[in-house]
């Protein structure tokens, strides 16, 4: 092998460069976000040298949009660090893939607003070939999407959470969760009630008699003598008792109606709710109702009545 061949080998590998594993998309716009870094702080040969491996041989970025910013990039850095062929290039390349593309003499230095507008005169017509070929691929979709027809509507589905936490409040607050408005309007006016009831019962019996009821002897006493059995008056003892009573059953019943109502909304809790009905909202597709009615049922414990609701 000749010195002549070696020497021309040695320079094709030169030209290749290094080749290797493509970059990841991660460690791609990792590698853009340094060159737009290094292209803001105008350090242009830093940014050709990060920015040129994510195009070429083979474009390495993920959108449409990246691809043309990289090749504005190179573009601007190519034209100031004095290489006009190689922005000239760049900006050809940008023009085919945005053809309306132009720079902003607001914005954008005037040296680089001269030079892209003069490679849009040098390319106007492959430009105007660019922009033909896009309105005629336009103009044979919107053909094919007519012969197509229209396409159905996509079917939205809308869902409702509902907390598993609000079983445990009371006053119906599950069964108004689960969709059981006469439930819950149910146990609300029952618990209700039965609260009112003991908590009044408390408070009369409070007021009136305090925390013991006073004993009165209903005959005269002298003095020292103690008063005879008979003749001491527990008509305060009474009704306190009875006010206890009508509290302690009321309070009884309304926690065991708070209990039932707890049992009754985690039978019928659902932790997803399909919402039916239009976009804007609409009711909530809960589960169908039960029958309402009682009935008596024979157990092994003996006759018992069900109501249902």
């Amino acid at each position: 092998m000749t010195f002549a061949t070696l020497a021309a080998l040695a320079g094709a590998l030169l030209a290749v460069g290094p080749t290797g594993p493509a970059p990841s998309p991660l460690a791609a716009r990792e590698a853009l976000e340094r060159g737009r870094t290094a292209f803001a702080r105008a350090e242009y040969q830093r940014a050709i040298e990060i920015v040129h491996p994510l195009l070429y041989p083979e474009v390495q970025l993920d959108s449409e949009g990246e691809v043309v910013e990289a090749h504005r990039m190179l573009g601007v850095a190519y034209l100031f660090e004095n290489r006009p062929d190689e922005a000239s290039r760049e900006f050809k390349k940008l023009l085919e893939l945005r053809p309306e593309y132009r720079f902003d003499p607001r914005l954008d230095p005037q040296r680089v607003v001269d030079f892209f507008e003069g490679v849009v005169k040098e390319n106007i017509a492959t430009i105007r070939a660019i922009e033909e070929d896009r309105r005629r691929r336009q103009v044979a979709l919107d053909s094919q999407r007519k012969i197509d027809g229209p396409r159905a509507a996509p079917t939205i589905l809308r869902y409702e959470r509902h907390s598993f936490t609000v079983n445990f409040i009371p006053f119906g607050a599950g069964q108004f969760q689960n969709g059981q408005r006469r439930k819950g309007w149910f146990f609300l006016g029952a618990e209700t009630a039965l609260a009112a009831a003991s908590v009044g019962a408390f408070a009369t019996n409070f007021l009136l008699y305090g925390l013991s009821p006073h004993r009165h002897c209903n005959m005269n006493q002298t003095p020292g003598v103690q008063c005879e059995q008979q003749a001491i008056d527990h008509s305060q003892e009474d009704h306190s008792r009875a006010l206890l009573g009508v509290q302690l059953v009321s309070g009884g019943l309304f926690f065991a109606v708070a209990i039932w109502g707890v049992i009754d909304a985690i039978h019928n809790y659902q932790p997803e709710v399909l919402l039916a009905g239009d976009d804007a909202g609409g009711g909530s597709q809960v589960a169908p109702a039960r029958s309402t009615g009682g009935r008596f049922t024979l157990t092994p414990g003996g006759l018992g009545a069900v109501w249902t609701f």
